[in-house]
């Protein structure tokens, strides 16, 4: 807030940017595709919410033909009730029951794995790349102001860190045939050619073992004297490792995912429970249709049997997208954004040592 602003222009600020009709999140460009970096959590807490599409899980295609698969057998179902008169009270009410006890479960079981995808996917963002990004700002912090102001190293210390985090996208986005795309690396000013070929040459846990360098470059400050105490040198042999634990938490936690009966069984429940709940309310259509009007109960029906499976679903595509967000989705982590906050961090704890305050000088 500014010093000509009060605390009721403050608040009228706020009120109208939680009701303007426009998208709330941010996105920016990353091979050709758009990333979400921030969002406006106050309109997606306001009736606005409907104006935003970019990054949400309705924009999903696969969302939609699920949805349609659930509408198309509900109609029929209660086509064919009503076509050869079944007219059954007693399993009507069964029918209805049954769904509901299917709901019921399904919803307990999403809870628990939403739970833990997201326990996962903020481990990633604050242990991986937080830790690798703490190790970046640390190291720079500490050897500039105790070891050494060459750029030089200083440079390199931030380029391997942000390689390091580069590595584990690339490795994400394409596979086996990542390293053809190391090149793209030097474009973007984090390894020189000859760093390429050399992490070519050996191939192998690229964006952990990258961190040798980092090792070898505060290895060598202690040899020629520039590091002047063994206490300094475990200090920052310590932050080197803890940049390696982070590229190391991503690789393992990457390649072991959620137990594959666990994430079958919760996606096999939430498909049958959408065809019951189909089926079910489909046979309780077809119990009442009436070609003259439209009650009003099954109009609940016809909401019910919407709104409940495109829930459904939506959460387990949510999850979906939250178990690996290095793929290059639209909610993925931002690489471009992270690498270049890493550099930008790192380099800013230099400037802030040449522009000390006068008294300090």
């Amino acid at each position: 807030m500014s010093e000509t602003e009060t605390d009721s222009d403050f608040e009228k600020q706020a009120f109208t940017k939680a009701y303007s009709a426009h998208e709330s999140t941010v996105a920016l460009k990353e091979a050709g595709v758009e990333v979400v970096v921030d969002y406006e959590p106050t309109q997606l807490s306001t009736i606005m919410l409907f104006f935003t599409m970019r990054g949400t899980v309705f924009t999903s295609p696969a969302l939609w033909v699920e949805q349609f698969v659930i509408l198309a057998l509900f109609v029929g179902m209660a086509a064919a009730v009503h076509h050869f008169g079944i007219h059954d009270e007693a399993t009507s009410k069964e029918a209805g029951s049954f769904a509901d006890k299917m709901a019921t479960l399904a919803a307990f079981l999403l809870g628990f794995y939403t739970s833990l995808t997201v326990s996962r996917w903020w481990r990633l963002r604050t242990d991986g790349v937080g830790n690798i990004w703490s190790s970046a700002s640390q190291l720079s912090l500490f050897i500039s102001q105790f070891v050494t102001r060459d750029p030089q190293i200083l440079g390199a210390l931030r380029r391997y860190a942000r390689g390091s985090l580069s590595l584990v996208f690339l490795k994400r986005r394409y596979g086996a045939d990542f390293v053809r795309k190391l090149d793209k690396l030097v474009d973007d000013d984090i390894f020189t050619l000859d760093e390429v070929e050399q992490l070519r040459a050996y191939n192998s846990n690229l964006a952990e073992s990258v961190w040798t360098w980092v090792a070898h470059i505060v290895a060598d400050l202690y040899k020629k004297g520039q590091i002047k105490s063994e206490m300094m040198l475990t200090f920052l042999m310590e932050r080197v490792n803890l940049g390696r634990g982070g590229a190391a938490l991503i690789g393992a936690q990457m390649g072991t995912p959620i137990p594959l009966p666990y994430v079958h069984f919760i996606g096999f429940l939430v498909k049958i429970h959408n065809i019951i709940l189909g089926l079910s309310y489909g046979y309780m259509m077809g119990t009442t249709w009436k070609m003259d009007h439209f009650s009003v109960s099954q109009v609940f029906l016809t909401l019910k049997v919407f709104f409940i499976p495109l829930l459904y679903n939506a959460i387990l595509l949510v999850n979906a997208s939250l178990a690996d967000p290095f793929s290059g989705e639209v909610n993925d982590f931002p690489w471009q954004k992270y690498q270049k906050g890493i550099e930008s961090d790192g380099f800013s704890y230099i400037q802030a040592g040449e522009h000390l305050p006068m008294w300090m000088k």
